[in-house]
This record gives structure tokens, C-alpha cells and sequence, in this order.
């Protein structure tokens, strides 16, 4: 474990790179040669994986610009990637003959594969872009990510000892158990799904790290319109209710709000077989087929709206924040959505405001803040408390390895989260110094909102409202990339990176116990109602309103009707798994 330190960014073993030829060697025990397979419709999963190309012999009397291809990397899903004279393209392929395949982006058809010739190793093919450029290539499969991510795993993971495939028994790199074990997923994802846990939904591999790094700043593409979805019906039917729309999105000037059912899109009807396709592929527009609830029917409407996501759409968590005066009391109201990088001051100067209106008391909403930065979380924690500087918020428990290797050096402290009074830029933090708290929770509370929760609990009174929330006790490290050297050289032949689970998470007491969540205060669990969402941040929104009856105690109270349509059988979507995290960064490391 050593290396750790030596590293200082999670860097396991140091590797001198020589060419993109450079990882034949891990493998070199399972290649053989073998003969060259020419009918893809038949061993379409032989072309599955990251293949090096280098230039091959070109046609002769065929004139055209060479594309410099790199890299092209086949997925199970028909998805690929192609990196050629500098660009790094994203799109879907078709096998269309024994030796051809049709590379399109969107719906629109770029190119073609022809005479492509492989084995478990080696390909041959001929790239032709009309638009731009053609030549031919031979290539070798590229398992340095797979490597990448073995390592990452066998060190940090929160689970590595009871993966089998994780064991230490595998090692070196390069030995006949591991070569054995990669050669049965030429993909990288799939090689990475194999080594996860049956209970871990959270760690992540992204082919392109840029992915995950706009994750933590809530950067991604967006109409605007935040949805749950939900099954209902016995035929896997499912539809979606909106939430909130976000501003400045495509969606704002739309005839969309939030309540507001679909059950369609594109005039395709919403099932647990389409709705990942139809909803979170990577076509930016698709048409939502309005639906009305009455008396627990629903029907089309005959209203579609017709959306279009923005790139590189970055969403602010502060979503509502207002300062509620009734029955004689100031009640602050922040609804909060996610623990976002590049949003801590614009956080605390909404306390600096609470606190120069001298507010009374504070409820905030974390009904659909699925995680971010632990960072943020205990920022939040000093904002709303500020009496409790140097005691221990959370605390992080990390596998076997970890442990014993901070141990031996006395080195443990860094795993406590203490609380604070200044940012890590010595920015003094706005402390409300509050003994009680009120939180609104749903089933899409999670992870870093949990953390708050449970880390505030043995201090002051946290009074919980609304559902129980999702139940997610365990973190990782933000973005693991695959660096070369000892000054954080991220590895340029390829551009992935992983996001890891690497902790579980305890409050200063020791609890973590809550994988199937934490449960709302007695006498303050209240479901969400499609039928009645209410508008949030008013004061009749039934969940706001069940935490003002509280605080006003004697004073006129707010009717709270049962749910007649309660939010239930919600779906785990793609988003919603994304953005449930629970960070820290690289650097955090000592």
C-alpha cells in the first residue's frame, strides 16, 4: 500500500509506456493465433472491445485524406467510439454483411467498415468517412483498461474481499489466472460489471472521464423537465410524473409543469422494456405524450410537448430558497438538489442571508437530492448547526486494505469528517447555530443527503418529514483516472475512468445501518400524491405544510389531505443511479 503515498492519486503501479502496442504483454498467454473469422453476422461478439489500429496497406489507385484512426471500440449496446485525426466520435453501428458494418451518429449515417476480418486479437478493416476520410487498418485488442480497472478495484474497492475474481490469489498482472479472467470480457464495461458485488448499483466506468467530472458540477444534458417514473398496471406499464422544471432550460416556456403525467414518447407507450431507450438514450429531442389521472384511470390527453435537451446543461441545486413569516416566526425554506461542485459559496451566502434575517427555524428539502460531494455535505452540516467545530460529522470506513495500511502508519485521522467553521478556502462559514432541523425526505433522498441526516442526528433534532429515504450508506472516490507517472499523468491512449464505492458511512456514534434507509420522524411520514404535488416552497404544499404545523404548534395550521394517488413502484432510472453519489476527490487522499 505504499504506493498510495508515493502516488499521492491512487496510482497502484507505475508503468513506463512505450506505444498503444504497449498491452499485448498482459495478454500474451491467452493469444494464440487462430483463423481469421469473415462473417460478423455469425461472431458479432468477437468484434466486442477496444482495438489499436495502425495504418495498414492502402488500396492502390484510391485517392483520399487518411483518417489517422487511433482507436475504435465496438459495445454490446451497438454503440462505438472512434478516435481519428483528433476527434473522438460517439455513434451507433449495424452489422450489415458478413465483412460490413454502417457506423451512423443519431440517425444520420457517417460511414462504413468493409473487409473486416478478426479474431479474439487481431482485426483488419477498411474505414471509409465519406465526408472526411478513409484507409485501411490493422488492429490488436487493447486490455490496458481492463488492467486499469482490476487495479483500482483490487486496492480501493469496499468490496474486494469478497470478490473472488479481486483476490490478491490473481496477481501479478500478466499471470495466467489474470489473463484468463480478462480474455472472458473483451469489453471494458462488461469486465467491470463481472468484478462488481451483487449489492453494489453504484460504482461506475465511464469511457470518457469528462463524463463523470460533469456529474459532480451537476454539468449534463437537459430539457429541463426532472421526472420520476413509476410502474403501474400488472403489464409492466410505467409513468412518468414531473417534479420540477429547471430554469433557463428548454422546458420553461413550455406548456409543462410540474404534477403533470406521461405515459408515452414519441408516441411509443412507456414500458420497463422501453423506457431506457425512449427517455435516457443520447438523442437530444423526443415529444412526451401527456396524460390525465381521473379517478385512478389514466388516459392520453391528446397534449404532446415536444423537447429538446441542452449540452453541457449545468443545473443549480439551490432550486428554491425563500423565508417564510407566519405565526410570528422567520422559517427559512431551502429546497436543495444536489451537493454540486462550484456551488458552496452561492450555498453559504444563502445562509448569510438566513442568518441576517434572523431566522427561527430551517426546513430543508431534500426530497429529490440523490448525493454529491461529501465536501458540501458537511459545509451544509456547519451551516446549520456551528456550535459543534471539531467533533466528528461522518466518518468513513474503507475495506481491509485501506485500514491496515493507514493503521501501520498512524495515519487514520483524514477517515473522520469533522465539522468546520471555514471552507478549504478559508472562507468563513454563515452558522445558523440551530438545536432543531426539520428535513423532507422521499424515497430520492439519498447518499450525500443522507449523510447529513444521520451526521446531524446526535446533535440536535432532526426532525424528519415526508418518506423514507432511499437508503444508501456507502461512497467512493469522485473520479479515478489512469495515471502514468508520479505527476498525475492521465494515461493518453484511452479516456476512461471510474467511480468506484470505497466507504460506508457512519455518523460520529458508529450507526451506518441504514441500506434500507432512514425512516421519517413518528407522526411525520407523509407520501408524495400525483394527484396533489402541491407548488414547492408554498405553504401549502402538503410536506412543507406537515413540518409549519409543527413549528406553529397552537397557531392556524395548514390542511394535510391523505394521498389519493401515492408516489409508489419507483423505477431506478439511468439519471436518477448517476446522480445518487456519495464523492470524494483524489486529492482528499493523503
Amino acid at each position: 500500500m505504499r504506493r498510495l503515498i508515493s502516488l499521492h492519486f491512487l496510482l497502484f503501479s507505475v508503468l513506463v509506456w512505450n506505444s498503444c502496442s504497449k498491452e499485448k504483454d498482459v495478454v500474451d498467454d491467452v493469444e494464440s493465433a487462430s483463423e481469421l473469422i469473415s462473417d460478423l453476422e455469425k461472431s458479432p461478439e468477437l468484434l466486442h472491445g477496444s482495438w489499436n489500429l495502425s495504418e495498414g496497406n492502402p488500396i492502390e489507385g484510391r485517392e483520399s485524406v487518411n483518417c489517422e484512426a487511433k482507436n475504435i471500440h465496438f459495445l454490446k449496446n451497438d454503440s462505438f467510439y472512434l478516435q481519428y485525426q483528433d476527434k473522438r466520435i460517439k455513434g451507433t453501428y449495424e452489422i450489415t454483411g458478413a465483412t460490413t458494418i454502417n457506423l451512423s451518429v443519431g440517425s444520420t449515417l457517417i460511414g462504413t467498415l468493409s473487409n473486416t476480418l478478426f479474431d479474439n486479437n487481431k482485426i483488419s478493416l477498411e474505414l471509409d468517412l465519406p465526408e472526411d476520410c478513409s484507409g485501411v487498418y490493422d488492429g490488436d485488442k487493447y486490455f490496458r483498461i481492463h488492467q486499469f480497472v482490476w487495479e483500482v478495484l483490487n486496492e480501493f474497492y469496499l468490496w474486494q474481499a469478497e470478490v473472488d475474481d479481486l483476490s490478491d490469489n490473481i496477481k501479478p498482472v500478466g499471470s495466467v489466472a489474470y489473463n484468463q479472467l480478462v480474455s472472458s470480457y473483451p469489453e471494458p464495461e462488461a469486465f467491470f460489471e463481472s468484478l462488481k458485488h451483487p449489492d453494489d448499483k453504484f460504482s461506475q466506468i465511464r469511457s470518457n472521464y469528462e463524463d463523470l467530472e460533469n456529474s459532480i458540477k451537476g454539468i449534463d444534458a437537459s430539457n429541463g423537465v426532472e421526472f420520476i417514473l413509476s410502474q403501474y398496471g400488472s403489464n409492466g406499464s410505467v409513468l412518468g410524473f414531473v417534479t420540477h422544471i429547471l430554469e433557463d432550460s428548454d422546458a420553461v416556456d413550455k406548456d409543462i409543469q410540474r404534477g403533470d403525467i406521461f405515459i408515452g414518447v414519441d408516441g411509443q407507450s412507456l414500458n420497463l422494456n422501453n423506457y431506457v431507450q425512449l427517455l435516457f438514450d443520447d438523442k437530444l429531442s423526443y415529444t412526451l405524450n401527456m396524460a390525465d389521472l381521473n379517478n385512478s384511470v389514466l388516459s392520453l390527453n391528446g397534449k404532446d410537448i415536444e423537447l429538446t435537451k441542452i449540452e453541457n446543461f449545468q443545473t443549480n441545486p439551490i432550486q428554491v430558497n425563500k423565508i417564510i413569516e407566519t405565526g410570528g416566526k422567520k422559517i427559512a425554506y431551502l429546497m436543495y438538489t444536489q451537493f454540486a461542485q462550484g456551488f458552496d459559496q452561492e450555498l453559504n451566502n444563502v445562509f448569510a442571508e438566513y442568518r441576517a434575517e434572523g431566522v427561527d427555524e430551517l426546513v430543508l428539502d431534500l426530497r429529490y437530492n440523490g448525493g454529491g460531494l461529501t465536501s458540501t455535505a458537511l459545509y451544509l452540516g456547519g451551516m446549520i448547526t456551528g456550535q459543534f467545530t471539531g467533533q466528528i460529522f461522518a466518518q468513513k470506513i474503507w475495506n481491509k486494505k485501506v485500514t491496515d495500511y493507514y493503521e501501520s502508519l498512524n495515519n487514520t485521522d483524514w477517515m473522520k469528517d469533522l465539522f468546520v467553521s471555514k471552507m478549504v478556502d478559508e472562507t468563513a462559514i454563515n452558522s445558523l447555530n440551530l438545536n432543531r432541523v426539520y428535513v423532507i425526505t422521499t424515497g430520492r433522498t439519498a447518499s450525500a443527503s443522507e449523510m447529513v441526516i444521520n451526521g446531524l442526528a446526535p446533535f440536535i433534532n432532526v426532525i424528519q418529514v415526508g418518506d423514507t429515504t432511499y437508503g444508501k450508506n456507502v461512497g467512493g472516490l469522485a473520479v479515478v483516472y489512469d495515471y502514468i507517472d508520479n505527476q498525475g499523468t492521465i494515461n493518453p491512449d484511452h479516456t476512461y475512468a471510474v467511480s468506484p464505492i470505497t466507504f460506508s458511512v457512519a455518523n460520529s456514534e458508529g450507526f451506518s445501518d441504514y441500506a434500507d434507509g432512514l425512516q421519517p420522524t413518528d407522526g411525520f411520514t407523509l407520501t408524495e400524491d400525483i394527484k396533489n404535488l402541491g407548488v414547492l416552497g408554498e405553504t401549502n404544499e402538503p410536506m412543507l405544510a406537515l413540518a409549519l404545523n409543527d413549528i406553529l404548534a397552537n397557531s392556524a395550521r395548514f390542511t394535510i389531505s391523505p394521498p389519493q394517488f401515492p408516489v409508489e413502484n419507483v423505477i431506478d432510472d439511468p439519471d436518477f443511479l448517476k446522480s445518487s453519489l456519495l464523492f470524494i476527490y483524489q486529492k482528499d487522499l493523503p
